[in-house]
């Protein structure tokens, strides 16, 4: 936990084995941790979907005013990104892992921190999840099957939409009318679902490998990161084109826009850097120093600080985006930082 004032880290907490990724409930009062980590016993070695196999699959329940672990929930094998319902009454955890024959969205109920019900979708690895605005939709990136998957939240039923090899991370609109994600291949695109309809209105042709993926506060762009080709696509939404693409640095993967929209941040993972992009120019503005292997990178919501987990090192870097400079490195935060959330 880092004192945002201060920068410096005010208390650890003990989770799970290799924990992965954090989801903070509407309401800031609790943070949900994806403990990845599936140690296989050694009678159960052949299997590895025995449920033996996942012991250490689950998700610990922080309280995020008492700073103390309140629950651990076992879910199915290696939990991945995960997202809260806009009410805040449950959370669905997709996973990087086959399971009876199917990738498995775990369903918790925030109340009472239990799996509800497990929704299987096809194949062995989903990236990515969000809702939609009112929360009765949660779309999928399936990257094993090149396809988002589509959860009505009440009754469980899925919808299947193919949009190309490998799809990775999702961005939706903020009318809520437009979902885009990008297709991890070398033939890179990002495709741009209609919400209404569930179908694909537009495939449009990026760098290679597009990973990352953040929508402008106004809707009106869209910008995608090439991480083979070291760039970023910028994309227009009204003509779904590409209308620039920026060098950046060796492999740029997460991406995110500033609150008031003119600035992208995205972090370089092999250079060690991260590019500030002008939106209105489509130009590097700078190019920043942090630690080893950036990955996670958040903006604070008064866009005064930027916050970069360095995720082969056991730091944080802290930008300052007004003057866009390191202002500080926070150090021993713990090995292998790789997600980041703000509390209350």
């Amino acid at each position: 936990m880092i004192d945002m004032e201060t920068d410096q880290v005010i208390t650890q907490i003990p989770v799970g084995s290799f924990p992965i990724r954090v989801a903070m409930t509407p309401d800031l009062s609790k943070a949900y941790i994806s403990n990845a980590a599936a140690v296989t016993q050694p009678d159960d070695s052949k299997n590895k979907n025995n449920s033996r196999n996942q012991k250490s699959s689950s998700i610990s329940v922080l309280d995020t005013v008492a700073l103390t672990n309140i629950a651990t929930i076992p879910v199915s094998r290696i939990p991945g990104e995960s997202a809260i319902t806009p009410d805040g009454g449950r959370l669905f955890v997709v996973h990087e892992g086959a399971f009876n024959g199917g990738c498995p969205v775990d369903v918790i109920d925030t109340a009472t921190n239990t799996v509800i019900t497990t929704v299987l979708l096809p194949g062995a690895q989903c990236k990515d999840i969000l809702f939609t605005l009112d929360g009765r939709f949660a779309y999928v990136a399936n990257n094993s099957f090149g396809e988002v998957d589509v959860i009505d939240t009440t009754t469980y039923q899925v919808t299947h939409i193919p949009t190309g090899g490998a799809s990775r991370r999702l961005c939706i609109s903020p009318s809520g009318d437009r979902v885009y994600v990008t297709n991890n291949s070398t033939s890179g695109t990002v495709s741009a679902i209609d919400t209404a309809t569930q179908q694909i209105i537009a495939t449009i042709p990026v760098g290679r490998r597009p990973i990352g993926i953040a929508i402008t506060p106004n809707g009106q762009e869209v910008y995608a990161t090439n991480q083979q080709d070291g760039t970023v696509s910028a994309i227009n939404t009204t003509t779904l084109t590409v209308v620039a693409t920026i060098p950046t640095g060796n492999l740029p993967q997460r991406v995110v826009v500033t609150h008031d929209g003119t600035k992208v941040f995205l972090e370089n993972g092999y250079s060690d850097t991260v590019s500030a992009i002008s939106t209105a120019t489509h130009t590097v503005i700078a190019t920043l120093p942090v630690g080893h292997h950036p990955w996670t990178i958040l903006a604070t919501p008064d866009d005064m600080k930027l916050y970069v987990c360095n995720a082969t090192d056991t730091t944080v870097t802290v930008i300052d985006i007004p003057s866009l400079t390191v202002s500080d490195t926070i150090a021993n935060v713990g090995s292998a930082p790789f997600d980041l959330s703000f509390g209350p």
